[in-house]
């Protein structure tokens, strides 16, 4: 179980999400009630989890199975040119980011907008459907079916959610506790003196993961074997 709550973590550390962190944002600052975003966030969790929870009990072991048969093995060239291609993608996706000029900010201003009950209940389904397109949901799920039990893939598929959504947690933490305002300072202060910085840091790490990549493809191509 352990190994099972272990894995699910860093499923969720690869697949934190800030879109819905940033949407509850903009509906609080939009004058929105608390109930109605607690509404949101409890239909958003809800669906993500129960939904998660149904199909890794009902198709979570057999849908492994069927995933190990027609996954290629570890040692086929199948994954170097997966490799390579991933690369390529990283190192276009940081050239476009580092030769792009800056941006113009459009400031809106604030409105007051208010939905009603039933409609910030089907909009967290529909945020939650976005999450099932997250490959470490389907991850999770697996992992869940493969334990044979509703009650351990439920504990799992609520772990993965708590710690993805960690950004929107602490939003909806911050709006509960009247606290979004200064959350949103912070933010723009942190940006304002770190922002550089941060997209250094992650244009370095991305060039040096694009890097790794493509030597591995390149042992496998040259000696049959891969590195890592």
């Amino acid at each position: 179980m352990i190994h099972r709550m272990l894995n699910t973590i860093g499923l969720g550390a690869l697949g934190i999400d800030p879109i819905t962190a940033v949407y509850m944002m903009s509906m609080r600052l939009r004058g929105e009630r608390k109930s109605l975003v607690t509404l949101f966030f409890l239909s958003f969790a809800g669906s993500t989890i129960l939904v998660g929870t149904v199909l890794a009990a009902s198709m979570g072991a057999a849908a492994a199975g069927f995933l190990q048969s027609i996954l290629p093995d570890d040692d086929s060239r199948f994954w170097a040119i997966a490799e390579f291609a991933v690369s390529i993608v990283i190192l276009i996706w940081v050239a476009k980011r580092v030769f792009a000029g800056p941006g113009r900010e459009k400031k809106q201003p604030r409105e007051t907008v208010r939905g009603s009950a039933l409609e910030h209940v089907v909009m967290g389904f529909v945020f939650a459907v976005t999450s099932f397109t997250d490959p470490t949901f389907y991850a999770v799920m697996l992992i869940g079916g493969e334990s044979c039990s509703v009650v351990t893939a439920a504990l799992l598929l609520t772990l993965w959610f708590v710690v993805s959504q960690c950004l929107t947690m602490v939003v909806y933490a911050a709006i509960q506790c009247n606290r979004l305002d200064a959350l949103a300072a912070r933010l723009d202060e942190w940006k304002a003196r770190n922002l550089t910085m941060f997209n250094r840091v992650l244009h370095g790490v991305l060039i040096v993961v694009a890097i790794l990549l493509t030597a591995d493809a390149t042992a496998y191509l040259s000696t049959g074997g891969y590195l890592l």
